[in-house]
């Protein structure tokens, strides 16, 4: 892993609580070493790859699927989350939710074979973060890559280019199997009828002449974009527009620690590119669904962050801050019930 160097900004391997070395002075001392095993803890996680589970929303059932979600993850911190709207007709119940619910943000997956720079606006219009993309028909072999780089998906982009917006783009997958987090194999390329004549890095370079070509443009790789760090490293040097989600990946699971040897290179590339990654699940929102599987689903995620002993800065610009900032969506005050103990 030679191109991820150390930094000298708190590379220190077990920082602690910032509050910890205040009360070394605070009050003259009087409660210093109280809490001395405190780490770094994330204000809340922001949640920016969800699904919504249906097309016919009113706001009333939206609103139960969210309190339900944050019902139940609020013990873990979980403060805000950006839905994925697939449904034109939902813009106004997703509008209202979000100028009343400053938890929920969404985006709007547009269909690759209908580019509409005017819907894209109207997304917008109506308190959209962004859009989404999804390559899996391009997998199947129902468009060429290169479509993205037409004249009306590049007035789709110019649009969000010109608003400074953020695009999240499930751009490529992976050939085989990834037992670990319950990942099929060859998802989406099987799918191909009459074979594919793309390929992985062709969807992802079309994707790259498009962050190229529209600097203002955030795009955020849903995955990670199935690459590993040596990879990610050049691209993310290369491409200031380019971000990645945590969802899939960077998951540990319930009964897993990390090995030393895998936390120190995580955490080296976790540091240098902190301000790259975007905290994501890939969950699903459905109302009267949520159970022990998808909380699992969640934590498995948060784990993998907790387990790299970041520095304060780091975490809190991985858990929230960073979002926030791609999707131009003010930092919020959380609101924990009680006191946060767990």
């Amino acid at each position: 892993m030679n191109k991820i160097s150390k930094t000298n900004e708190n590379f220190e391997p077990y920082p602690h609580s910032p509050d910890v070395q205040d009360r070394e002075t605070a009050d003259n001392g009087f409660s210093k070493g109280l809490g001395l095993h405190f780490q770094p803890s994330e204000a809340y996680w922001l949640d920016c790859h969800n699904h919504l589970s249906e097309d016919q929303w009113t706001p009333a059932r939206l609103y139960r699927a969210l309190d339900e979600c944050f019902i139940a993850l609020d013990a873990y911190r979980l403060g805000r989350m950006v839905a994925i709207v697939e449904d034109a007709n939902a813009f106004s119940i997703c509008q209202d939710v979000a100028e009343h619910d400053p938890r929920f943000g969404w985006l709007y997956r547009m269909p690759f074979d209908k580019p509409d720079p005017d819907g894209a606006q109207r997304a917008l219009d109506c308190g959209a973060l962004g859009i989404k993309l999804h390559n899996a028909p391009l997998m199947k072999g129902e468009a060429d890559p290169e479509i993205w780089l037409g004249p009306e998906w590049s007035a789709v982009f110019a649009k969000l280019n010109q608003a400074g917006r953020a695009v999240l783009w499930h751009v490529t997958q992976r050939a085989g199997a990834s037992p670990y987090h319950g990942g099929g194999d060859r998802s989406y390329w099987k799918e191909a009828k009459n074979g594919v004549k793309t390929s992985n890095e062709h969807l992802l370079q079309a994707t790259l002449q498009v962050a190229r070509k529209y600097p203002a443009l955030s795009v955020i790789g849903a995955h990670q974009l199935h690459l590993g760090l040596d990879r990610l490293s050049v691209l993310f040097d290369e491409y200031p527009n380019l971000h990645i989600d945590t969802s899939c990946t960077f998951v540990l699971r319930w009964a897993d620690d990390l090995y030393e040897g895998d936390r120190t290179v995580l955490r080296q590339f976790f540091l240098k590119y902190s301000e790259r990654i975007l905290f994501g699940t890939d969950g699903t929102i459905t109302p009267g669904a949520l159970d022990a599987y998808a909380v699992e689903a969640f934590l498995c995620h948060a784990r993998f962050i907790r387990q790299l002993h970041l520095p304060d800065r780091v975490l809190q610009l991985l858990a929230h801050a960073n979002a926030e900032r791609v999707f131009k969506w003010g930092a919020m005050t959380p609101t924990h019930r009680g006191n946060i103990r767990p």
